[in-house]
């Protein structure tokens, strides 16, 4: 039944409050960088390369600038109320991916860092990018335990896209036509559920250590559940007295 007084309704909740403006501008600024760092890796490859499009570290970079100035206009679609989306899984995605590309193209390939393409694909993009994930964001708060087995969609992506295409990149190193190719594909798939599961820790500890440096907070019970404080006993009056 409809009450039109309102009287006995809860209270509507109170507007999400607006990100202080030093945050908001903060968070901006270092996105934009991590944007800019991403296009400046891929804008050198495809000044110094003549079809730097087949490559993943190419277009890991190229997608990086995207997100990440995607994320640094996010406020103007939240009218300043929120700098991030509540859900942390594409900069977690993007975090892995990064990992990938430049702990790959180091490690195992044995790279170098002499090109300024390389420099910014390898090292300085996938490294902002961490830093963001590890120290920057606050959504990753809301990580789930399940977010790093979905993380892989990027690299297994571009895995379908290189055996269709076969670009001929990567030598022997990946080979589609190696008999060694199918233990490959399965150990870099495992290496990044683990790269994501370490964003996972790392996320969950950065909570826990926010938490408790805020220390103890004061719980109140929600309005009109507070009980009414009993009333004075009063006493009867003297013999002989009337009240």
């Amino acid at each position: 039944m409809h009450n039109p007084t309102g009287y006995g309704q809860p209270a509507p909740g109170p507007a999400r409050p607006r990100v202080g403006a030093g945050v908001l501008t903060g968070v901006t600024l270092w996105r934009l960088f991590v944007a800019a760092c991403g296009f400046i890796g891929f804008g050198a490859a495809a000044a110094t390369m003549n079809d730097p499009w087949p490559g993943l570290s190419q277009q890991a970079s190229l997608l990086a600038g995207v997100v990440y100035l995607g994320l640094a206009l996010y406020p103007l679609f939240t009218g300043g109320r929120a700098h991030e989306p509540s859900s942390p899984w594409l900069r977690g995605a993007m975090t892995v991916l990064l990992m990938l590309v430049s702990v790959t193209f180091l490690a195992i390939m044995a790279g170098d860092l002499d090109d300024t393409w390389s420099l910014f694909e390898h090292l300085v993009t996938p490294l902002v990018v961490f830093i963001d994930w590890a120290a920057v964001g606050r959504n990753q708060a809301a990580v789930r335990w399940w977010h790093p087995l979905t993380w892989v969609v990027f690299p297994a992506a571009y895995l379908v896209y290189f055996v269709a295409a076969d670009p001929g990149l990567y030598g022997s190193f990946l080979d589609p036509e190696d008999s060694d190719f199918a233990g490959t594909v399965v150990g870099f798939l495992a290496a990044v559920v683990a790269a994501g599961y370490l964003l996972y820790g790392i996320a969950k500890l950065k909570t826990a250590i926010a938490r408790a440096n805020a220390g103890p907070t004061r719980q109140f019970p929600p309005p009109g559940t507070w009980q009414q404080q009993p009333q004075p006993q009063q006493l009867p009056p003297p013999p002989g007295r009337r009240p």
